[in-house]
């Protein structure tokens, strides 16, 4: 791979994680913004299936290009069509920088491989242990059947699932997406049904309802995928959370249960996790660690809102997500190397060149037009005659002008390329027109004389 190709995923992937970081700064407002739990799930899922396509689009498209050897920035990929800023890198660093970003691929796909292995050992490990699953006893089986008739219309997923006792499990909890199970621990046998029991078996089987193992295995393979970014891990957490907060908030708007009592079966089976040895599987009923906000979500009775406030809200919203598609096309980078001046006019194309040329060809042709005067010095200095020549001095002159050599091609002076040259008459033209006018004066005496005759 060239140091090119190297220097452009590297400008990619500092674009995407300064869109990523201000995609979840965006999320995390919205979550400030919005009142139900549902829709803070639903907009923490999004982000994370966002940022999901957005780096396998960027990954694939360099690999692609790669392998039509296509080392060019522009033809590189499609994700960053127009980089808003450029940073330019000393040349002496390229290889330096090839190492650097070799090592750190090498690094990224070691990772992302030792975590998806732990998430598919995890996996394995709960369709092994389910298969020491028992048949929970006929009453816990009714109190099943009683819950799940009240949940059923308009969930049909609910049907398929199953309750299960799981030993040496520490907490209630939901494993399985097409034949969702839901687990109890052996001490549930000994509490009977309860309606402690009973809300339990309801907020599991509202997770069956909204698919959350589903959500929650896909997070985790993103988290795998996306491992160096923290805002995807916050998400992952803030989506649990949020998850358990709509669970918690549909079991008592299905059941009619005081909020005090159903708070109170979050916290026996929290203690009982924190107290009893064993192992946790699936979506855990008590496994959170934002215990305190959900009780206090529990045992906060809703009030309704003002329309205004929704409606501020709701512009307060839009606002943030039209500001992020706007501020997000200005965070593509791109990195090159700062070539120097001389193998920069050697990389120069043909067409550039001639432009320059044309450009600066009338100050060319100035510059030429203008011819350089020689310096006199002291063997050539030629001096301008102060007093005109007569022509007399120009007749008797003449005689040792036709006698001067032959013009020398030496450049002539300044001052007589400046003046018109004088054309002197020779003695052989004024002989002959002297003779001209003698000849002429004694023929027109003659006829003179004849006619004085006649």
């Amino acid at each position: 791979m060239s140091v090119e190709v190297c220097l452009h995923f590297a400008a990619g992937c500092l674009s995407y994680f300064l869109k990523v970081s201000a995609a979840f700064l965006a999320c995390w407002i919205l979550n400030r913004l919005l009142v139900r739990p549902r829709h803070r799930f639903l907009v923490w899922m999004i982000f994370l299936a966002g940022s999901a396509a957005y780096w396998l689009q960027l990954v694939i498209g360099d690999i692609r290009n790669v392998g039509i050897r296509t080392v060019e920035v522009a033809n590189a990929s499609s994700s960053l069509p127009n980089p808003a800023h450029a940073l330019l890198l000393p040349l002496s660093w390229s290889h330096s920088i090839l190492i650097a970003i070799q090592s750190l691929g090498a690094v990224y796909v070691l990772v992302s491989l030792t975590l998806i292995a732990i998430t598919v050992w995890k996996h394995l490990r709960m369709r092994v242990l389910l298969r020491h699953a028992v048949e929970p006893s006929p009453s816990l089986s009714a109190l099943f059947l009683d819950v799940s008739r009240d949940l059923r219309p308009g969930r049909s997923r609910i049907s398929r699932t199953r309750l299960m006792v799981l030993p040496g499990l520490k907490s209630p909890a939901t494993a399985g997406f097409w034949n969702p199970r839901i687990l109890l621990p052996e001490v549930c046998e000994q509490i009977g049904p309860t309606p402690q029991v009973a809300d339990v078996l309801c907020h599991e089987l509202i997770h069956v309802a909204r698919r959350d193992y589903l959500w929650a295995g896909l997070s985790d393979l993103i988290c795998c995928l996306l491992f160096f970014h923290p805002g995807v891990w916050k998400a992952r957490k803030a989506m649990a959370l949020q998850g358990e907060l709509a669970c918690d908030l549909a079991v008592l708007e299905t059941r009619s249960g005081d909020r005090a009592d159903y708070a109170d079966s979050l916290t026996y089976f929290v203690r009982l996790r924190m107290l009893q040895e064993g192992f946790s599987l699936g979506l855990d009923f008590a496994a959170s660690t934002s215990l305190g906000q959900r009780i206090r979500a529990i045992l906060t009775t809703p009030k309704p809102v003002a329309w205004w406030k929704t409606c501020s809200r709701a512009a307060a919203g839009l606002s943030v997500i039209a500001a992020l598609a706007v501020l997000a096309p200005f965070m593509a980078l791109s990195l090159g190397f700062a070539v120097p001046l001389v193998e920069r006019l050697s990389n120069q194309p043909a067409k550039q060149l001639v432009a320059e040329r044309s450009r600066n060809a009338p100050r060319i042709h100035r510059y030429a037009a203008t011819p350089e005067t020689p310096r006199d010095s002291l063997t050539t200095l030629r001096t301008q005659p102060y007093i005109s020549e007569t022509p007399a001095y120009t007749m008797t002159s003449n005689s040792s002008s036709s006698t001067s050599p032959a013009p020398s091609d030496e450049p002539s002076p300044a001052w007589q390329e400046s003046q018109p040259p004088i054309q002197r008459p020779s003695v052989s033209s004024v002989v002959r027109t002297t003779l001209g006018e003698i000849l002429a004066r004694g023929t027109r005496a003659g006829r003179g004389r004849d006619r004085d005759d006649r």
